[in-house]
């Protein structure tokens, strides 16, 4: 389920490819799920791997390589209990 608000994201369009800004609908969070503001983000070694072909795991395009991020909770999903919105992850 996706909101109305947008936030920028380093999209890959195609493999081989480079990665372009643009825009992403914020999910809501689902069940077991948090929603995080990121404050930082990285990509690793994977994520280079993927861009340039050589290890095919991303077949819906454009896609959001990537799970290295830090930020606050903003939104805690049905059932969460380990988290609370404002935390930080």
């Amino acid at each position: 389920m996706s909101s109305d608000k947008q936030q920028q994201a380093a999209l890959l369009e195609t493999i081989p490819g480079e990665f372009k800004l643009g825009k992403r609908d914020i999910p809501k969070p689902g069940s077991g799920e948090l929603l995080v503001k990121v404050k930082a983000a990285a990509l690793n070694p994977i994520d280079w791997i993927i861009q340039r072909g050589y290890f095919p795991m991303v077949d819906t395009f454009p896609a959001v390589l990537g799970t290295d991020a830090a930020g606050d909770v903003v939104e805690v999903g049905e059932g969460v209990t380990n988290f609370a919105k404002g935390d930080r992850v």
